[in-house]
């Protein structure tokens, strides 16, 4: 090796540790892939969740088969925010800011729906808490 290669190294180290502190991250500050469980299941970057982003592709892929533009069992559509948000024959099955007192959020919790489906996962459901404990916005 050359003798002015530890120069060159140290150099090179040095930079690197001034781009690191320019971006206000440590060299080995690291942040989720997007295969990490919480990249995938976490809400936009803002920390807010989206109707249109988050909750309805849940809703297109576990409800619409009997809540949607086609069929609407018990009279609720799920496949549009305005549909949801009218509820069912029964009644409001969101209630904007209380996903506890949600009827949506009682039935896929306790497994009762989807129907003859596979249950949502603990982080769908979180996700559909979440956008409602936000106000369930149309956003």
């Amino acid at each position: 090796m050359p003798a002015h290669f530890p120069q060159k190294l140290f150099l090179l180290a040095l930079l690197i540790l001034a781009l690191a502190a320019c971006s206000g991250q440590s060299p080995t500050a690291t942040s989720p892939t997007a295969t990490s469980p919480a990249a995938a299941t976490a809400p936009v970057e803002t920390g807010e969740v989206s109707f249109a982003g988050d909750v309805l592709p849940i809703l297109e892929a576990n409800c619409t088969r009997c809540h949607g533009s086609n069929r609407q069992s018990d009279g609720l559509a799920m496949n549009t925010y305005t549909a949801l948000l009218e509820g069912s024959s029964a009644g409001a099955v969101i209630i904007p800011s209380d996903a506890a007192g949600s009827k949506l959020v009682e039935v896929i919790a306790n497994g009762r729906m989807p129907k003859n489906a596979t249950p949502l996962t603990a982080e769908e459901i979180q996700l559909i808490s979440d956008w409602i404990n936000a106000g369930a916005l149309d956003n």
